[in-house]
């Protein structure tokens, strides 16, 4: 099946024959015998897990799941690197405007690294009327932790002045690993003394779990100022395939270890200009990769991921 070509003559949904109020009564449980209240909103959708979908689908589709928003993927694994911003993003915020969807979120590679180019990427952005974008990941280059951080935190507080200069706010989010944001303390110093409406924080609990399974309340409490966007996943710890110990395997959000009720009464969470984006990371048959052809059939994929949305609702307005 050539998914692509299909796929191309029609929008995503009607494409595959399905609405989306169909796909949200499959996920729905059989137990559900009245509508939803509404979580908090803007509610994005990481649309990494739709690179299967020609771009002028990605919108429609994104809204018939039941989100208010795309978070897209702009970089060298994304629908289009920064190169092509100028000719494939108005589209992009043009179909999401007619459909009554909000700004998109932009998630890029745009690290120290690329400094030369982000004065123009940040003049693309602002005269596309989008707000916020999440960074990439630097690396460590040395052991002397502190000191670099202090050494990057100059060069950051510089591009937090251009942020400020065009209305736009960059966010660096926290990700499980060996990088800097692998531990959030390492971002509060990353981001010491910086405005965090020009460079914020995606705070992603997930990540903030595994990495301090016991103390993830303490930097929740730390950065809450500095959170511009909270990334939503979910995860349990399985056998490591390659040795010993255990792994995070990725889940359904409301099905693993994430403690999403610790984010619900906060004020931070509850602003409704606040973008709360989920990601889809469990298996999809290589979707949840960006694989442009995955081995999961594009209705599954679809009604699988709208679960998440269900489970959302029902979560948040418990």
């Amino acid at each position: 099946m050539n998914r692509r070509a299909s796929l191309k003559q029609l929008t995503a949904l009607t494409a595959l024959g399905i609405s989306g109020i169909e796909i949200l009564s499959h996920a729905a449980p059989t137990t559900t015998t009245h509508p939803f209240k509404v979580g908090p909103r803007p509610l994005y959708f990481f649309t990494k897990a739709l690179q299967w979908l020609p771009l002028t689908d990605v919108p429609r589709a994104t809204k018939d799941l039941g989100f208010t928003g795309v978070d897209l993927p702009v970089r060298s694994n994304g629908f289009f690197d920064i190169d092509e911003m100028k000719s494939k993003l108005p589209a992009v915020v043009r179909d999401c405007a007619n459909l009554g969807l909000e700004t998109p979120v932009l998630t890029t590679e745009m690290t120290l690294a690329k400094r030369p180019e982000w004065e123009e990427f940040i003049k693309i952005l602002s005269g596309e009327g989008i707000k916020n974008y999440r960074m990439g990941w630097m690396p460590f280059t040395s052991k002397n932790i502190v000191e670099e951080l202090k050494s990057l935190n100059s060069q950051m507080k510089q591009v937090a002045e251009l942020h400020a200069r065009y209305g736009v706010c960059g966010h660096y989010q926290n990700h499980a690993g060996s990088r800097i944001g692998g531990s959030v303390w390492e971002i509060y110093y990353l981001l010491d003394g910086i405005n965090p409406d020009h460079i914020g924080i995606q705070f992603d609990l997930r990540h903030a779990t595994v990495e301090g399974y016991q103390s993830y309340e303490n930097v929740f409490h730390l950065v809450s100022d500095q959170i511009r966007s909270f990334d939503l996943k979910d995860f349990v710890w399985g056998k490591n395939p390659r040795g010993k110990g255990d792994v995070p395997v990725n889940v359904l959000f409301g099905e693993g270890n994430v403690n999403f009720r610790l984010l619900l009464d906060h004020p931070r969470f509850k602003d409704p200009y606040m973008p709360k984006i989920i990601h889809a990371e469990y298996d999809l048959g290589g979707a949840e990769h960006g694989r442009r052809d995955p081995t999961m059939e594009p209705k599954q994929i679809l009604a699988t991921i709208a679960k998440d949305v269900v489970a959302y609702d029902q979560l948040m307005t418990a």
